[in-house]
């Protein structure tokens, strides 16, 4: 029963996948959805379509075809291709991790590594360094997604099922974590705003919804394992792989001596690091230690990676014989800078399609009246939690970035809800859910032309079809599951969501 019930899924998302691969490459995507965004400005503006948030100024469609909206487009659309956030966070990063890479020390250390893991343990641990990775912003992306296709690799299972897993840890668990995160402090702070309108002398902390967060990691680790085993793993193992690069080294003393050199580099690098941020005298210590998740080297931490894989790939490759002079490092760097063409191409017409669709100001729009059409159905309790996470995870598809989510639902929907009876840190984490939960199957996710890239290096055919139906599992089990953590807890259980 239990093989025919993961062969009748799997052929169900077999035929998400070749619907999926149907639709145009994402650049063409991204252009045929900035055309349509275009074409509804202008019908939106012709019709006078306007919209008002509490305590503002009544806010009108712009009209993006006309000789304003031109202008307003050329005048900002390449600051936002160079200010979209991946951008120059991969860039960076990716110069130290290709010469990590390039040495063999990635792919020989995950071999040593994994040589004694089993099947769940791998997946697991995987799961829980995918979510526990949003602690240092982006480096999941960044690091250890191409780290879990080798991992899979050396341990004889599919590379794409581990960068589903990698991906499923790191982006569908956004918001869930152990400790306190930038997203927690930026979140609460725009949570305060909107609270503010209807009580002046309230704040939301940082740690409002620090309890169950901190459980959500246990469970999203649990589902996201099952899910990984049990349903897209089995799918994608029948499917053929490569692996373009022979990067694993065979086991010798001396490659062993170069990993253990190269790894007291890594180490004494990260603990140095560590020591100069967090005592109180460091050279690296934000001036208020409250701030360490907005300092400098929070800010900086991309080429803090950067450094500490280069340096660390270097010593490995002259221990072990892989570099001998200078220009092995330079075409190392070269080698991994020139992988991302699909993704600086992707990434411009992501920017394009985001920076005009913040200009149009049809977001707030989108948000006003949906807002609206909860206040008129009069929905109480769980029913409107539901709805909330529901209507988050929709709007994350189309948004991508939880903190211009965020900027925009709040100041309708808190106080709506707080109205309705919702408590603020309950309405914040029901958005906090909604937003993780798509990000793995949304086709503006920021980081999806590297996440693609990747895919492709194992499985020259893959488009966007096989990332969403390998994603999809994942996206509904995590949804379901979360979602009704949440209902258990604050409504059966009446547990504090946090401090």
């Amino acid at each position: 029963m239990h093989s025919k019930t993961v062969e009748g899924s799997a052929s169900i998302f077999d035929r998400i996948e070749k619907w999926g691969n149907k639709l145009p490459h994402p650049v063409s995507l991204f252009f045929i959805l900035t055309v349509g965004l275009l074409l509804v400005s202008a019908i939106g503006s012709y019709l006078g379509w306007s919209y008002q948030l509490p305590d503002q100024p009544e806010q009108t469609i712009n009209n993006l075809i006309s000789e304003q909206g031109l202008r307003n487009w050329l005048s900002g659309s390449i600051q936002a291709f160079i200010s979209f956030p991946p951008l120059g966070i991969i860039i960076i990063a990716m110069i130290g991790i290709g010469i990590a890479d390039a040495s063999g020390l990635i792919g020989y250390a995950v071999q040593r590594a994994i040589k004694h893991a089993g099947t769940w343990q791998l997946t697991s641990t995987i799961l829980l360094l995918g979510v526990l990775s949003n602690i240092v912003g982006s480096v999941g992306y960044i690091v250890l997604i191409p780290l879990a296709c080798r991992a899979y690799i050396a341990a004889g299972r599919s590379p794409l099922a581990g960068l589903a897993t990698a991906f499923a840890g790191v982006a569908g668990g956004t918001h869930a974590t152990f400790f306190i995160t930038t997203y927690d402090i930026v979140i609460a702070g725009i949570s305060t705003s909107a609270l503010n309108l209807l009580h002046p002398d309230l704040t939301v902390s940082p740690l409002a919804n620090y309890y169950f967060l901190s459980a959500s990691v246990i469970l999203l680790v649990a589902v996201g394992t099952v899910v990984s085993i049990k349903f897209v793993e089995p799918r994608l193992s029948r499917s053929e792989h490569c692996n373009p690069q022979h990067l694993s080294l065979a086991p010798s003393t001396e490659n062993d001596r170069a990993l253990k050199v190269a790894g007291a580099v890594f180490i004494s690098a990260i603990g140095l690091i560590l020591f100069s941020s967090l005592s109180e005298n460091g050279w690296l210590a934000p001036a208020n230690p409250e701030q360490l998740a907005r300092s400098e080297v929070i800010k900086g931490l991309p080429i803090l990676v950067s450094f500490v894989f280069g340096l660390s790939g270097m010593v490995f490759g002259f221990v072990s014989g892989k570099f001998r002079r200078e220009q092995d490092i330079i075409k190392a760097c070269e080698q991994s800078l020139s992988q991302l063409g699909l993704f600086l191409l992707i990434m411009f017409f992501a920017s394009q399609l985001i920076f005009t669709f913040k200009l149009s100001n049809l977001a707030g729009l989108l948000a006003v009246n949906l807002s609206d059409m909860l206040a008129v159905l009069s929905i109480e309790g769980p029913v409107l939690v539901i709805i909330l996470v529901l209507f988050s995870a929709v709007l994350n598809i189309f948004m991508g970035s939880p903190v211009v989510q965020w900027s925009v639902m709040a100041p309708v929907f808190v106080p709506t809800l707080l109205l309705a009876g919702l408590p603020i840190e309950l309405i914040q984490v029901a958005f906090r859910i909604g937003d993780s939960v798509t990000n793995i199957i949304s086709p503006l996710f920021g980081y999806l032309g590297l996440i693609l890239a990747t895919a492709q290096q194992y499985q020259g055919h893959a488009k966007l079809g096989t990332l969403v139906s390998m994603m999809l599992p994942f996206s509904m089990a995590f949804l379901i599951m979360w979602t009704s953590l949440l209902v258990i807890w604050v409504y059966v259980l009446e547990w504090p969501l946090g401090i």
